[in-house]
């Protein structure tokens, strides 16, 4: 490589000197050999307008001129020509080529006249061009930014530091880490999808895990597996533990316990879940005797429900003893069922104790096989009603005294008469002359006939109208502390909806929810209002007498008639069959049959009512005295309407099936307190506040306020409350929204949009000349006069850069041209910006009063 040098003294050219100078230039561009044609500098894309620039192509280095009104794809190719110059003796040769470019929206077709071939061409797209960084360094070098999505190395890549990936990194093949020795740790992916991770010595395979495309785990060794991981657990042939927790259990040698409840109610359940973790299947649990026996030692059965032991059951307690119980009813249900039984190896019932029915409350001691046998050490003492075959030993046999007492009340028979004189006593004819009328209004011992009885009940209730003759009745509800229809639907839940309210779900309640989260919601609301009710929800209906059926439909007829204190048929017709027939009577003539039947028809009869020892007694048919009746009605009508007492109003509630209107308040929510009457009822059950608060939620299935502002996103706060402590948590979180944490990526720059050049005194004219930052680049567009400017042409100010922009660093130049088949009148000027400074200075000849576009780009 020649260099020029000029010493002092005059030296004179020679054309190898050029030829020089054409070298070294020459020997610049074969820095780009091999590169395919890009942008080495300018050629910025605004818009249509692309600004001027240097270009590598067809193994040239140009100057593209630019374009004001570009049609994209633009496309810039190459232009060359010869150029001639005057030889000696006047002769013209080819002197120089010229390597150009132009651009427009096509190629042409036509082979170029120098090189002989279609023109080579750069595509310019609005959004990339090929460029320098790219082309060049992208070919030779890892770019730290490149347009483009990937970068490609051909070949082996080494790196003596340590590789650390923002992002992830991804291998074709395989991932290695090599040891020593000869061990290495290998990451790929196989043909059939499945990840695997293998330890490796010397290229072969000893262990590896597999990750499988359908979620499993695998670990392997020499292609056995030992073990996988699967959506139902951990799978694996064989386990060797000297001690192992499992959740709140623990196996320690040859005890299993609960380690993990405080309380004194821990425990180890077995068999609480069924089939895959559900309840669709039944479960057993057995023990043997560890020889293989064919009958276990304990069978707990889950479909039968049932508990069999297979050898001796003993039972050592202090005195604690054997407990039967019926988990599902009362003491005061017949439904309560329980029996200890015998049976043969046929399972042949042979004997059982306890409650075996349904329809009544006995208890059997039976033995089918044989007598059943008491052996008391002394008497036997039966507190209760004995009974043979059913029936009472009273009832069957008489006891002395009452035989006794019933012949001294018979009539001696006396031959030739039916009925002897002493049977119309004195006493019989005092007692009918005493017998005289009365009036209900004057009181009195006599009697009353039906009619003044039913002229006295006019201005009474009748039973059979259930209370619709009541004159005033809203008097009548005020006296017994009742609501009316409209009053009640105003204050209570309404019966047509059937509590329909307590249930219903507003839109707030299923707003973001599944519909089996909303349907699981309702259930919930369902089953804790029927718990506060304490209601079933069908079948109790059948315990019920129908009133249609007419007391048909009694189970036990016997017992009701006992519990009513009245004869059947039967036993009527028993206690009449000794005494005398109604062909038999007294057919004298002081005494005859009408008196007879008259004097016993007329007997004293009772209204129920309550003696002083508030003992009950029921109603006793007969004649009514005057002053008992005048004694019942008063505590009819009169009563209603003046007014009762307390415990009356209780009991007319009781009667009429209603609650009274304290019962009512103290029994019922009501619907304006919402449930505020059941936290209080809590609280005077001794519960505080917030337990009562907190069952109240339980029974509704809801969470506390605190709960779901502790456990929850509000949505106005767009994630503010989401308190994430570590950055791999915030990570998570952006890419399951799918967005980008800010730490790894670049942060949105700050862009100034475009502002007016600033003036430079009055003279200066910057309407049309803008600029703009956008991070650290600075450009600035627009056209200016070069008439108007603060200064001469040599370092005129014609503009300022605002405050707001930053200015460059180092010197920007911009320079404008106008071109003219006669040279002498190209003319040129020169824009300049020196670093640090924020003045445009212009340097011109001969272009004074001209309109010039310019464009300045640079870095701060």
């Amino acid at each position: 490589m020649k260099e020029y040098v000029a010493e002092t003294g005059g030296r004179y050219t020679y054309s190898d000197d050029i030829l020089n100078l054409q070298e070294l230039a020459l020997s610049m561009s074969a820095i780009f050999d091999g590169c395919s044609d890009f942008i080495i500098s300018g050629c910025m894309v605004d818009g249509a307008v692309i600004s001027p620039g240097y270009v590598w192509l067809g193994g040239k280095v140009r100057y593209f001129e630019g374009c004001a009104d570009a049609v994209y794809p633009y496309y810039i190719y190459e232009t060359n020509r010869h150029e001639s110059v005057v030889y000696a003796n006047d002769v013209n040769k080819r002197g120089r080529t010229c390597y150009l470019c132009v651009g427009g929206r096509s190629v042409p077709d036509v082979p170029d006249t120098v090189t002989g071939k279609i023109p080579a061409a750069i595509e310019v797209t609005q959004d990339y061009a090929p460029r320098f960084i790219d082309k060049f360094f992208g070919r030779y070098a890892v770019l730290l930014d490149t347009p483009f999505s990937r970068q490609t190395v051909k070949k082996d890549l080494v790196l003596a530091g340590t590789l650390t990936g923002q992002k992830e990194i991804v291998s074709k093949t395989a991932v290695s880490v090599s040891g020593e020795n000869g061990y290495m740790l290998r990451g790929l992916v196989r043909t059939d999808g499945n990840a695997s991770v293998g330890a490796y010595l010397n290229g072969l395979l000893i262990n590896e895990i597999v990750i499988r495309t359908d979620g499993s785990f695998s670990f392997m060794k020499q292609e056995k597996e030992l073990a996988r991981i699967t959506e139902n657990g951990l799978v694996y042939a064989c386990s060797t533990a000297d001690d192992t927790r499992i959740g709140a259990l623990r196996i320690k040698g040859y005890d299993l316990y609960n380690t993990a409840d405080a309380t004194d109610n821990g425990c180890v359940r077995v068999n609480y879940w069924g089939k895959e973790g559900g309840g669709t299947k039944f479960r057993d649990f057995v023990v043997h005797d560890g020889k293989a026996c064919g009958v276990p030692l304990l069978l707990v059965s889950g479909k039968d429900a049932s508990t069999t032991v297979g050898g001796l059951l003993t039972v050592s307690s202090a005195g604690r003893g054997v407990e039967i119980r019926n988990t599902a009813y009362t003491k005061d249900n017949m439904r309560l069922v329980n029996l200890v039984s015998w049976k043969d190896s046929a399972s042949t019932d042979i004997a059982s104790l306890g409650y075996d029915t349904t329809d009544s409350f006995r208890f059997i001691v039976r033995n089918t096989l044989g007598d059943i046998v008491l052996y008391p050490f002394g008497a036997v003492d039966v507190n209760g009603t004995l009974k043979i075959n059913g029936k009472a030993v009273g009832d069957i046999y008489v006891s002395q005294t009452a035989f006794t007492s019933a012949l001294a009340g018979k009539v001696d028979v006396v031959k030739g008469k039916q009925l002897s004189t002493e049977d119309f006593t004195t006493d019989f004819r005092k007692k009918l002359e005493a017998i005289t009328t009365g009036e209900l209004t004057e009181g009195g011992t006599g009697y009353v006939t039906s009619a003044a009885v039913a002229e006295a009940l006019k201005m009474k209730l009748s039973a059979n109208e259930n209370l619709l003759d009541v004159m005033d009745k809203a008097a009548a509800r005020k006296n017994l502390e009742v609501y009316s229809k409209t009053e009640a639907g105003t204050v209570f839940l309404k019966i047509a909806e059937g509590l329909k309210e307590l249930v219903y779900l507003s839109a707030e309640e299923v707003n973001g929810l599944s519909p089996e989260e909303a349907a699981a919601l309702k259930a919930g609301k369902q089953a804790a209002v029927r718990d506060t009710l304490d209601a079933e929800k069908k079948g109790t209906g059948d315990q019920k007498l129908a009133k249609a059926s007419n007391l048909s439909d009694v189970q036990d007829k016997g017992k009701a008639r006992k519990n009513l204190d009245v004869y059947s048929i039967s036993e009527i017709d028993n206690l009449l069959a000794g005494k005398l027939g109604t062909d038999s009577a007294y057919s004298g003539v002081v005494f005859t049959a009408e008196l007879r039947d008259k004097l016993q028809a007329i007997t004293t009869g009772a209204f129920a009512y309550v003696d002083d020892e508030q003992k009950s007694h029921s109603q006793v048919e007969g004649y009514a005295l005057v002053s008992a009746v005048a004694k019942e009605l008063k505590t009819k009508a009169e009563r209603l309407l003046s007014g009762y007492n307390a415990s009356e109003q209780n009991t007319v509630a009781a009667n009429l099936n209603l609650y009274t209107k304290v019962q009512q308040d103290s029994r019922f929510a009501k619907v304006e307190s919402l449930f505020q009457d059941y936290i209080t009822y809590l609280v005077s059950q001794g519960k505080n506040t917030e337990q009562a608060l907190q069952l109240l939620r339980e029974k509704l299935n809801v969470l506390s306020k605190d709960e779901v502002v502790n456990d929850y996103l509000r949505r106005d706060s767009k994630l503010t409350d989401l308190l994430l402590a570590t950055t791999e948590a915030k990570r998570q979180v952006c890419r399951t929204l799918g967005a980008a944490y800010a730490e790894d990526y670049q942060p949105l720059l700050a862009d100034t949009g475009w502002l007016q050049m600033e003036n430079s005194g009055s003279g200066t004219d910057t309407r049309g000349f803008f600029v703009r930052q956008i991070g650290n680049i600075v450009s600035i567009q627009g056209y200016i006069n070069t008439a108007r400017r603060d200064g001469s042409n040599w370092g005129g100010i014609i503009a300022l850069i605002p405050n707001k922009i930053q200015p460059p660093k180092y010197s920007v130049r911009c320079t404008a041209a106008t071109w003219n088949d006669d040279h002498k009148y190209n003319r040129g000027s020169t824009f300049t910006i020196y670093g640090g400074s924020r003045k445009v200075q212009l340097f011109e000849s001969g272009m004074y009063n001209v309109d010039v576009e310019l464009n300045f780009t640079y870095f701060v």
